[in-house]
């Protein structure tokens, strides 16, 4: 029993360290896929295209695959997620450029990104209720434990960047980029081969009635405010550490980006995780609430009166801790007949909602009040999400 546990654990998590690794894969590259698949005077508007591709996909993905994960076995749908992204993104990598393709060439690149949006979106709800389901852990640790598999793929693909863009030099706008974007398919395989010799969760059973029309018509409330809480994180989290890059070059620090990039993502994977040890002390709500009202009040220093690499960096770590107790939040909050669809729904729905919160910032005159506003929205609304939860049951 505890090998099974361990395999099973270990392949969900792995599962959602590549979707941290393959979401914000292309993060860094944006620009050279727009000129390669989008040329003439909107090829960044096409690259940033390829990111939009997959964030509008995601809540597709966890409606169908939350569904299988729920029908069919957790199991069974993070095979098929697995299988999906990794295939997805290894066909980007070997997509011919327009200049040989012509026309055929982007629009074949923002197919395979919807589709990897798609299974990325059908990742955290199966992934996560395996985790949560298999773990004789606390639950506040375990909650903490799944939710630092997303930060770490993308300081994994922050740092595999950094060293293959630095080593191969002009190659890489030439063909590494192809091996960069490769490597989150050939990944995905190992999580592919876990999952093979994973056993199902013990606390599945094939549910009797349909889980859409038990999520969706008879849980609807809580789905509701679930969504507003995961809307608010996503809004917080959108509108100051995710857009760094963006605002050091607006306030004229751009030399600190890859610095300030990977220590705020190496700090969120550590607060996430402090996020569930201190709810065993002090009680989840506490945590979630203390910390981003800490998170707000320190962000006009850091954004407005103070932007240095210690400042941002703090900022970061100070927001995450609420996002390591989302699980302990939905999981209680949906029965086992429809989890796998309640929390990937919860969570991607309110993922595509807040992630249009740079757009947001962009209609303030000034980058950092656009960030501080904005992200008092999200605080707001994350904590009334949460409050108006109540509660989870045991």
């Amino acid at each position: 029993m505890a090998r099974e546990r361990s395999i099973a654990i270990a392949s969900a998590y792995l599962g959602w360290v590549m979707d941290g690794y393959d979401a914000l894969l292309v993060v860094p590259i944006l620009p050279l896929l727009g000129s390669l698949f989008f040329p003439g005077p909107y090829s960044y508007l096409g690259g940033l295209s390829t990111l939009v591709a997959t964030l509008v996909m995601r809540p597709l993905g966890s409606v169908v695959m939350g569904y299988v994960g729920d029908w069919a076995g957790r199991r069974v749908g993070l095979m098929a997620t697995t299988l999906g992204y990794s295939l997805s993104g290894l066909a980007i990598a070997l997509m011919p450029p327009y200049e040989s393709a012509g026309a055929a060439a982007p629009i074949a690149v923002l197919v395979l990104r919807a589709l990897q949006g798609v299974f990325l979106g059908g990742e955290w709800g199966p992934g996560t209720s395996m985790i949560m389901e298999w773990s004789g852990w606390r639950g506040e640790i375990s909650s903490a434990f799944a939710q630092t598999g997303y930060p770490l793929g993308a300081l994994a693909a922050s740092l595999v960047y950094s060293a293959m863009s630095a080593s191969m030099g002009s190659a890489f706008a030439a063909f590494g980029w192809r091996i960069y974007v490769a490597t989150g398919a050939l990944a995905a395989v190992l999580a592919f081969m876990l999952r093979r010799r994973s056993v199902e969760s013990p606390l599945w059973r094939r549910p009797r009635r349909n889980p859409l029309a038990a999520l969706f018509l008879e849980s609807s409330a809580d789905l509701a405010k679930a969504i507003a809480m995961t809307t608010g994180l996503f809004l917080t989290y959108y509108s100051t550490y995710l857009i760094y890059s963006q605002y050091l070059k607006y306030v004229g620090l751009a030399e600190l980006t890859p610095f300030v990039m990977t220590a705020s993502t190496a700090a969120a994977v550590i607060s996430v995780f402090l996020g569930g040890v201190l709810a065993l002390v002090v009680g989840y709500r506490a945590v979630f609430v203390g910390s981003l009202a800490a998170a707000l009040a320190f962000a006009p220093y850091a954004l407005m009166f103070n932007p240095s690499a210690a400042s941002l960096v703090a900022l970061a770590f100070l927001e995450n801790f609420a996002m390591g107790l989302v699980p302990l939040v939905l999981v209680r909050r949906f029965g086992v007949e429809k989890r796998a669809t309640g929390l990937g729904v919860a969570y991607n729905w309110g993922l595509l909602i807040g992630g249009w919160a740079p757009l947001l910032v962009g209609i303030f005159g000034s980058m950092p009040v656009g960030m501080v506003s904005v992200m008092a929205v999200g605080v707001v609304v994350a904590i009334a999400g949460l409050l108006a939860l109540g509660s989870p049951t045991p």
